[in-house]
């Protein structure tokens, strides 16, 4: 039987992690809005996002006892993560359209806007994005299923551990 208390809980902390995540990337691009999304600085943004991922799972199976509930654990706590933080991507592309246009990993999303037949750029831009929401969700959900795969296993492992400990207890 599920716990939806549980599952309650994961979408909510999913649904901060994503705010927080989302809020960092504001600030940064109000801060340094040329800054390009380099592999490191992707690993430093994303790394601390997946290893929540996989600490909420830790918790889920080590409650549990069941490296299925790490390994849900980490889907549904990715997907309500990206739903809040796409949401703030958005908002991020709006409130900096302007400044981000010169951004040098751009430029290939400027050469298809002067290809489309779209007069506007915001909307191009917006509906670009949202083109790339579902693949972004089944990416996040993939991570997250690793996640709390990695996360699970260590979990179950750690309450068979304690349940060893006490029953020699």
């Amino acid at each position: 039987m599920p716990d939806w208390q549980h599952t309650k809980c994961t979408i909510l902390l999913g649904f901060i992690v994503g705010l927080v995540f989302g809020s960092v990337n504001l600030i940064f691009t109000w801060l340094y809005p040329l800054a390009d999304d380099t592999p490191a600085a992707l690993l430093r943004f994303y790394g601390p996002m997946f290893f929540v991922w996989a600490l909420g799972s830790f918790r889920a199976a080590r409650r549990s006892g069941r490296l299925l509930s790490g390994v849900t654990t980490g889907m549904i706590v990715a997907f309500a993560t990206f739903m809040s933080f796409d949401l703030l991507i958005l908002l991020r592309v709006n409130l900096f359209l302007n400044e981000l246009t010169g951004r040098a990993d751009w430029q290939g999303m400027m050469l298809r806007f002067k290809a489309s037949d779209v007069d506007d750029l915001r909307l191009f831009v917006n509906l670009d994005y949202i083109k790339g929401v579902p693949l972004k969700l089944g990416v996040s959900c993939a991570i997250g299923v690793v996640m709390g795969g990695i996360g699970g296993l260590l979990g179950h492992l750690m309450h068979r551990r304690i349940g060893r400990i006490i029953a020699t207890a």
